[in-house]
């Protein structure tokens, strides 16, 4: 083939040649950006998996401070206690369902009707123990009833709870008490159920009906349960 043939040959394969070259740039651009998002999408999931241990780290700070304020504060010297995490909270109509549960149980020491608080105030007490866990009947509770006496004035009662958002009543208080408006109630340890002196509620609103014996008394509680992330168990 002479040199006008070969050029002829050239310049007709020369198209081809350009297609091919720009079909081989377009998969190694294609190779490229797969490869771009494969690393991509890497960084993505290793981003988002950082995020999560961040995340848990953060929360575990939080536990670990919450804990580190309430043995600092040691509110009832005179008293053993543990501390436990809140692992589960439930509100309902009944009283079953208005509970926390504890990431403690009897594998740990702890006992049915153990008090549980916070440096505030009285929460509950155990109701049921598995061998990690432990369920509280909440002072809010419709079936809880405790046994208390005013700061001040002295005056006993029973403190029973009318469930989550609702005042309490305080019952078997006579007419003739001396028990004024905001007065602290403290438990009296007169039930055997709980130790003297741990904070419970407040008076809220006294009424006196000629209809009854007794006043009828609202308290609000000192610790919203539903607000603690950590809380003590005290150990008899």
């Amino acid at each position: 083939m002479g040199s006008t043939g070969l050029e002829i040959v050239g310049v007709g394969l020369r198209p081809i040649d350009y297609i091919f070259d720009q079909v081989e740039d377009f998969w190694n651009s294609y190779i490229y950006l797969v490869g771009v998002k494969q690393e991509n999408d890497l960084l993505k999931k290793d981003l988002e998996r950082l995020q999560v241990e961040n995340l848990a780290l953060k929360n575990k700070l939080t536990y670990l401070h919450q804990f580190f304020t309430i043995f600092k504060l040691r509110p009832f010297p005179q008293y053993k206690y543990t501390g436990a995490r809140i692992i589960g909270k439930k509100i309902g109509p009944s009283g079953l369902l208005q509970s926390i549960i504890i990431d403690k149980g009897y594998n740990d020491g702890l006992k049915k009707d153990l008090a549980v608080f916070s440096p505030k105030g009285l929460i509950g007490k155990i109701q049921k123990l598995s061998p990690h866990s432990a369920l509280i009947l909440l002072v809010i509770d419709p079936n809880s009833r405790v046994a208390v006496i005013s700061e001040q004035s002295k005056v006993p009662g029973i403190i029973r709870g009318e469930g989550y958002g609702n005042h309490g009543i305080l019952l078997y208080v006579p007419r003739s008490s001396r028990l004024k408006k905001g007065e602290l109630l403290l438990t009296s340890g007169t039930d055997e159920m709980f130790p003297p002196g741990l904070p419970v509620a407040r008076v809220e609103n006294i009424i006196d009906s000629e209809l009854s014996l007794f006043l009828k008394i609202k308290v609000s509680f000192e610790v919203d349960p539903y607000l603690q992330n950590v809380v003590l168990v005290m150990l008899k």
